[in-house]
């Protein structure tokens, strides 16, 4: 058979198909329209701030509440006020930076819940 003789070929197409775009933000739009399912999602993020929040504020009131006692067993005013001038402060900026951290990551995970990704080291199904 030479070149001529062989059938030439055809693309054949049927009708495009139309595909339907997933929604890309359902917990987005969930939260916006209020749902009940938006409203779980932001009741988690609450429930997870206010538990960083009485982490924080539990660890405080102990730290706090320990001062009189530790006052009373010192019982020198030079050393209360070197307490209270400089000790003092390094366990509260210790408790404020690791409620920041705390806040900071129910946050990020919130923001991942919503936007749809799935979370650092778990890939999607």
């Amino acid at each position: 058979m030479s070149a001529e003789q062989a059938a030439r070929r055809e693309t054949v197409t049927g009708e495009p198909r139309r595909v339907r775009p997933l929604p890309r933000h359902r917990a987005q739009s969930e939260i916006d329209e209020q749902t009940a399912l938006g409203g779980a999602y932001v009741r988690s993020l609450m429930r997870g701030q206010l538990r960083a929040a009485l982490s924080g504020f539990t660890v405080l009131a102990l730290t706090v509440a320990t001062l009189p006692l530790a006052f009373r067993a010192l019982d020198d005013d030079a050393v209360t006020w070197w307490v209270l001038g400089f000790a003092v402060y390094p366990p509260l900026g210790l408790i404020a930076w690791w409620y920041v951290r705390a806040a900071e990551r129910n946050e990020r995970a919130f923001a991942r819940l919503v936007a749809d990704r799935p979370s650092e080291g778990r890939r999607a199904p």
